[in-house]
């Protein structure tokens, strides 16, 4: 595989509609123990959110591209959040609730890169937001949505259906929620974990057909973090790898994978390909703390033609 399989439509349109945040990243010596005083190793305030980093795993492969849409609230928080979104190749589109802005505490454990997170939640979707979906979408090649808000969700998902944008989701864990809008999504990417809460008791293989069975998805993806991952779709089970790295930051990884995948996908790359982009990349990420190590098409090109 080396890039001119994959660049295909090398400057693709992106829309991204779901949850940013700001994310304050603390580097301990390991997880705390309760009533303990940890000294802070490395800090950092990152742009967070499964569409906030997802939009910046897009824009850095494709050098732009990418309209996001999101929520946001009001006070230092969301001034944080939009300087951070001013330094990336994002058109970053925020619109205003009057409440203290989503925002996240993460805690990275620096012997195993693990992470921990408290977090508030974002701002329920705006009317004005709601309303500007359907334009936003219009001429985009593909679209990453996420499954926080099922108001949402629901809306950007219509609004693609009626434009004939195909559509990645980011499930996150299970929710019942979006059992109501998943249905003919093109490509539903979900976590282990969100099989196993579906369909208890069954195995990964039989869960993700029962999954596939109900929404008949074009490309259904359980991903495995550094093992990988399986994707099912009309021609069977397949497997795409994983890419071990000595993990500094595991924060962000999925949210990374899905939006390398949208990239992929609107460039015209093929699911195996743009499942080894997706892997990639979140593992990229992983292997640096905060976001410099998401990577960006330069990097992509490299490691591209080093696998051909």
């Amino acid at each position: 595989m080396d890039s001119s399989q994959v660049f295909v439509n090398p400057s693709p349109t992106v829309v991204v509609v779901g949850m940013a945040t700001i994310d304050y990243l603390y580097v301990l010596d390991g997880h705390p123990a309760e009533d303990s005083e940890n000294p802070v190793r490395q800090h950092a305030a990152v742009v967070g959110g499964p569409a906030g980093r997802g939009s910046i795993a897009a824009a850095r492969l494709g050098e732009g591209g990418v309209n996001l849409y999101a929520m946001c609230g009001t006070g230092v928080h969301a001034e944080v959040l939009r300087h951070e979104l001013e330094n990336e190749p994002i058109a970053a589109h925020l619109f205003e609730h009057a409440q203290t802005s989503q925002h996240s505490a993460v805690i990275v454990a620096a012997d195993t890169g693990s992470r921990s997170t408290i977090w508030m939640p974002q701002p329920a979707a705006a009317p004005e937001l709601l309303a500007t979906l359907h334009s936003a979408v219009d001429g985009a090649d593909a679209a990453l949505l996420d499954c926080t808000d099922a108001v949402l969700s629901r809306a950007a998902v219509a609004a693609c259906r009626e434009r004939g944008v195909p559509v990645v989701i980011d499930t996150g864990g299970y929710k019942e929620a979006s059992e109501e809008y998943l249905h003919g999504i093109e490509y539903i990417a979900a976590p282990e974990k969100f099989f196993a809460k579906r369909h208890p008791g069954e195995s990964l293989e039989r869960g993700m057909q029962l999954v596939f069975a109900d929404f008949q998805p074009k490309v259904l993806v359980a991903t495995q973090g550094v093992r990988g991952g399986v994707y099912l779709d009309d021609t069977g089970t397949h497997r795409y790898r994983g890419f071990p790295v000595e993990t500094k930051d595991s924060c962000g990884a999925g949210d990374t994978f899905h939006g390398a995948l949208a990239w992929a996908v609107a460039a015209g790359a093929d699911t195996a390909a743009a499942l080894e982009i997706a892997s990639w990349s979140a593992a990229q990420k992983c292997a640096v703390f905060g976001n410099d190590g998401i990577p960006d098409r330069t990097r992509l090109k490299q490691f591209l033609d080093e696998s051909a």
